[in-house]
């Protein structure tokens, strides 16, 4: 019986590495392990037993994968089949039963075709994927002057999951802005109250032709009381570059055309085209620390010397989890409002914020 059970567990051993990758090394050592990536001159293997183990590429004299892969070639469309590394370093790809070797100085990336169908067939619901972050603060003030002010802003973009070759998708960004005050003052028998709203919201869509470039169409609505401006229908498209795009740092550059109709308070409306000019910049400076800042610049066509700008730039500082505390610096400028409204509105908030 012990000879039996011994016997069993050899074979499920042996079977379970006739099933794994075999590596085969230059000084004639071998390795056994599951296919991660080839990529940047680098082998990774999961091994039962070591882990993951990462083989310089010019370390390894042959080595042959059990599974399909997808073989992503430099500008062109990957490759999915079984492969086997030659003694002089190209790759041998079986597809459909026929057999095609590729250099391995055009190859970018091997991986289990499994792990690529996961990257590129991405259909989310369109309440899944967004990534982004929704803030909350208030203010209240006691005395003379009873005062108290809410502020929220929401931020957020959703787009496909990166994918070892690029392909031509779509990404949809959405912000909202609600500045809502309200004061009383008290003198004497008089009483006086004050309302100040502004409330803000866009959805820009973009559509990525290249990793970097995109055109993009884009829709936005204001109220400000401050300026007199009752709504604000903004509509257009252009071009964008995103310039810088890494871990740490990401800006980009947009610009197009854009027509706007507005109604003010005191009963007037306007409308025109103007231009669109824009930048956007995400700054990760620690893993707790991060600056997010955007300026949109609205130069008028219609009215000559007229334009108008709005411009956010949001601090957060995380606390714990998904919570972060943040400060948000908000600037809505408009050349021409009506007579006895402020060009300028400036607000300074800070509240507690969740990331998504």
């Amino acid at each position: 019986m012990k000879l039996t059970l011994t016997t069993l567990v050899a074979l499920v051993c042996l079977a379970n590495v006739s099933r794994a990758d075999v590596v085969t090394l230059k000084n004639g050592d071998r390795v056994t392990g599951t296919l991660i990536t080839v990529k940047g001159g680098t082998l990774q293997l999961k091994s039962d037993i070591m882990g993951a183990v990462s083989i310089p590429m010019d370390k390894v004299a042959s080595y042959s994968v059990t599974k399909p892969v997808a073989l992503i070639t430099k500008g062109k469309e990957p490759i999915q089949g079984t492969v086997e590394m030659k003694p002089s370093g190209e790759w041998a790809v079986t597809e459909d039963g026929k057999t095609r070797i590729i250099p391995a100085a055009n190859v970018d990336t091997i991986m289990p075709a499994t792990d690529y169908q996961k990257l590129v067939v991405v259909a989310p619901r369109f309440w899944q994927a967004w990534k982004g972050s929704a803030s909350l603060g208030e203010s209240i003030q006691r005395g003379n002057q009873d005062t108290n002010t809410i502020a929220t802003t929401i931020t957020a973009t959703r787009e496909r999951p990166a994918a070892p070759i690029f392909q031509a998708h779509s990404r949809t960004n959405f912000g909202a802005t609600a500045l809502l005050s309200h004061a009383n003052e008290t003198v004497g028998d008089t009483s006086t109250s004050i309302t100040s709203h502004t409330v803000s919201g866009n959805l820009r869509e973009d559509y990525l032709f290249t990793p970097n470039n995109f055109v993009f169409g884009m829709a936005q609505v204001d109220h400000i009381s401050t300026e007199g401006l009752y709504m604000r229908q903004t509509y257009g498209g252009g071009f964008g570059k995103d310039v810088l795009k890494n871990s740490k740092t990401t800006f980009s550059l947009i610009g197009g055309l854009t027509f706007q109709h507005e109604k003010f308070i005191n009963g007037t409306f306007d409308q025109s085209a103007d231009g669109l000019f824009g930048e956007k910049l995400g700054e990760q400076f620690t893993k707790r620390i991060r600056l997010d800042h955007n300026l949109n610049f609205y130069p008028n066509f219609t009215q000559g010397g007229e334009y108008r700008f709005d411009t956010t730039t949001s601090l957060s500082i995380k606390l714990l989890g998904r919570l972060n505390f943040n400060t948000n610096l908000i600037d809505l400028y408009l050349s021409n409002p009506p007579m006895g409204s402020q060009k300028n509105n400036v607000t300074f908030s800070t509240g507690i914020g969740y990331s998504f």
